[in-house]
């Protein structure tokens, strides 16, 4: 499966549609204000016909997509052709880095106007510089200056002394990006390659961005979007990269973050599944998006090697949601109504996220006789041997 959906990226070039390109057309030229400029971008994204080609909006290739095939495909480099595609991938997201007053972080392809901020594609953000540098790290694509380049730009402009920043001109915790950020931070401190110095205040501020952020968990385990007003849902896949990257920072930093990580975890796998079906909201009935579903595919696999789920229970997600991506061998055709077909056959926001979850979803099966007995199953979960 996990074969099949390359081949079938890789075909494209990994370009493709992306849930946010509307602003990259001529009409996003002329959108000079907030309000229009969102309008624009949501009737392209949300559109159940495919406006681009009547709009001129082509297809992009983002470095973020590349970047986390790159890791995808590492998992697998035993494998000489999956090394091989590796490596190809982490050096044409290597090639992306930013030069300039941004040296060393990653961006966008397109600008981006949320209700909550506007970023244009000549800036960085977090969450693309995140995956990019991953997958460069992963496939030994980042040379040591390139490493120390991220690692200054990442203090510099994406972090402002108390927690990391979604771009360099935002105010707002947003805390999957935070941790994104206390990841990688950590990450790049561990590294061995960076001065002293340079190391000693990546780690000071994950410590600091993992402490914000833990501070920031409800009562229930639940961590909402952003702190500010009309910012406070709580999603699936935010949720998701909030927990994986909570795991990899605190690991890096010696943290002990048990607690509000098992918490989360039981959270987010009684309040965002309806049994195998993932919930796009957690207030909320089941929504397709493939960046959630392959999200929860990812963090189905990711409970189960820690014991929370048994490893069937990531399979039957997968089972549940693999009818609308491409190239995967199902009767059904990929977008199919009710649905966007070019939201499921964007590289940056489908086949990437999906890829990562079935590599890391092999790994788990894979040496699934050396997992952990599943802990206590959260109410309304399976427990062992239920599915």
């Amino acid at each position: 499966m996990a074969d099949d959906l390359f081949r079938w990226a890789d075909a494209r070039t990994w370009t493709g549609p992306d849930p946010y390109d509307g602003l990259t057309g001529p009409l996003g030229r002329l959108a000079v204000y907030r309000v229009l400029r969102q309008a624009l971008l949501q009737t392209v994204k949300r559109s159940t016909i495919d406006l681009r080609p009547f709009l001129g909006i082509r297809p992009l290739r983002t470095a973020t997509a590349t970047g986390m095939a790159a890791g995808a495909c590492a998992r697998l480099a035993a494998s000489p052709e999956w090394r091989d595609r590796a490596l190809r991938l982490g050096r044409r997201t290597a090639a992306e880095q930013m030069s300039g007053r941004y040296a060393g972080l990653w961006r966008y392809e397109f600008d981006v106007q949320t209700r909550w901020s506007y970023y244009p594609a000549s800036v960085p953000n977090l969450v693309a510089t995140t995956f990019c540098a991953d997958g460069c790290l992963d496939t030994g694509t980042l040379g040591d200056e390139a490493v120390c380049s991220l690692a200054r730009g990442l203090l510099t402009h994406l972090h402002n002394g108390v927690f990391f920043t979604y771009t360099p001109t935002s105010d707002v915790l947003v805390h999957n990006a935070n941790l994104m950020g206390a990841a990688l931070a950590s990450r790049l401190a561990r590294t061995g390659t960076l001065p002293g110095d340079l190391a000693h205040r990546l780690l000071d501020a994950a410590r600091r961005a993992v402490e914000v952020s833990v501070d920031g968990q409800r009562p229930d385990g639940s961590w909402p979007y952003a702190r500010g007003p009309r910012l406070e849902w709580v999603d699936g896949f935010h949720t998701g990269y909030v927990l994986l990257r909570l795991e990899q920072a605190a690991a890096r930093l010696n943290l002990d973050v048990e607690d509000p990580l098992e918490r989360g975890t039981r959270y987010y796998l009684r309040s965002l599944f309806e049994g195998t079906l993932p919930r796009y909201f957690a207030d909320g009935g089941t929504r397709r998006d493939p960046n959630n579903d392959a999200t929860a595919v990812r963090m189905a696999a990711w409970a189960a090697e820690r014991g929370f789920v048994p490893t069937g229970f990531a399979s039957a997600v997968l089972a549940a949601v693999a009818d609308r991506y491409p190239s995967l061998g199902t009767d059904t055709p990929a977008g199919s109504a009710p649905g966007n077909r070019a939201l499921w056959e964007s590289p940056r926001w489908s086949t990437a996220p999906l890829l990562d979850a079935l590599t890391a979803l092999y790994a788990v099966v894979s040496t699934r006789g050396t997992a952990p007995e599943p802990r206590r199953a959260p109410e309304g979960q399976p427990r062992a041997g239920a599915v």
